[in-house]
């Protein structure tokens, strides 16, 4: 048994302590983004509602540019998650309806399937010791975002479907928000009276994830031994247990739960852009003395929480 662990133990270490490089596709349609807060300020001029008049005009000329430059197919605007920061709430149908108009059907794929695809090239490039990460234009759409946009025109519709989420599930969600904004303004003022740097928090927030997201699967197989769990609970490991049967799939050495959690603990997993760019928003957060913002929690929310209102701060503060 003893030369096994040592085995696994050299497995992982090496991989935990590589070097690796992550290379990029760029996509070969110029995009563009806008911010959630462009999509209400927009709502809200076609309701007629006060928005500053010299942001107003601007707002109406980036809209015109943009509509006019996708249906020239010179760009695309595509539509994404951003649904989590305006559903149930006022003016939801027609933030919906400007969205639809300007990405004329081209969308990316939800947020937790760029995530879960992120994850297998990283699982993959982890188990072979690969020295490169190459992450395809393709991670983001089904498809080609650009013949969407060729449909919609040909066919002169543009067919969207939402689904209306149970009142449950908003209510939980927007709690869960407001305790995370809560619990992020707590942490930043801890982080912010240590003087730490941003590069010494940048660290803590790649180790941390894999440290508390190992404890809430502990938790939830306890719940589960007892008959306790629910379906938010399963909700909140949902993405480790796919990838657990993703390392089982690769051929993967070794408990799946202690595997997983070197692979979060290595380049392999913080390197992958989703979580890259969570952590180095969340240690900006952190270290800088302005309050947190609303629209921060969703900013920075790298895990499968995003609908089930479960505090994305938790799986932070186990080292905090």
């Amino acid at each position: 048994m003893l030369p096994e662990i040592e085995r696994l133990r050299k497995f992982h270490t090496e991989r935990r302590e590589r070097k690796v490089k992550l290379t990029f596709e760029k996509s070969v349609h110029p995009m563009v983004w806008l911010d959630s807060s462009v999509w209400i300020d927009l709502a809200k001029i076609d309701k007629g509602e006060g928005v500053e008049p010299i942001r107003a005009a601007k707002l109406k000329r980036l809209r015109a540019a943009v509509r006019r430059a996708v249906r020239a197919e010179k760009l695309i605007c595509p539509e994404w998650d951003q649904e989590i920061e305006f559903e149930g709430k006022r003016l939801e149908d027609e933030i919906r309806r400007i969205v639809v108009d300007l990405s004329c059907g081209a969308r990316c794929k939800p947020h937790e399937a760029v995530k879960d695809q992120q994850m297998a090239l990283g699982l993959q490039a982890y188990l072979a010791c690969a020295d490169e990460i190459h992450m395809p234009a393709t991670v983001y759409f089904n498809g080609d975002p650009m013949s969407a946009v060729r449909e919609a025109k040909r066919s002169h519709y543009i067919v969207s479907v939402d689904m209306d989420k149970p009142q449950e599930w908003l209510k939980k969600a927007t709690k869960g928000k407001l305790a995370a904004r809560e619990s992020l303004e707590t942490l930043r003022g801890q982080c912010h009276g240590q003087g730490r740097t941003f590069d010494e928090q940048l660290e803590l927030e790649r180790k941390g994830e894999s440290i508390v997201m190992f404890q809430v699967v502990r938790d939830h197989k306890r719940k589960v031994a007892a008959g306790q769990d629910d379906l938010w609970d399963y909700f909140g490991v949902q993405g480790f247990i796919n990838r657990q049967e993703l390392w089982r799939r690769l051929g993967g050495p070794g408990p799946e739960d202690a595997a997983l959690v070197s692979f979060m603990q290595s380049p392999y997993f913080w390197e992958l852009p989703i979580e890259d760019t969570s952590c180095r928003l969340l240690a900006d957060l952190l270290v800088r003395p302005p309050l947190v913002k609303g629209g921060d929690r969703d900013d920075i929310q790298p895990s499968g929480d995003r609908n089930t209102g479960s505090d994305p701060c938790r799986r932070r503060q186990g080292y905090g």
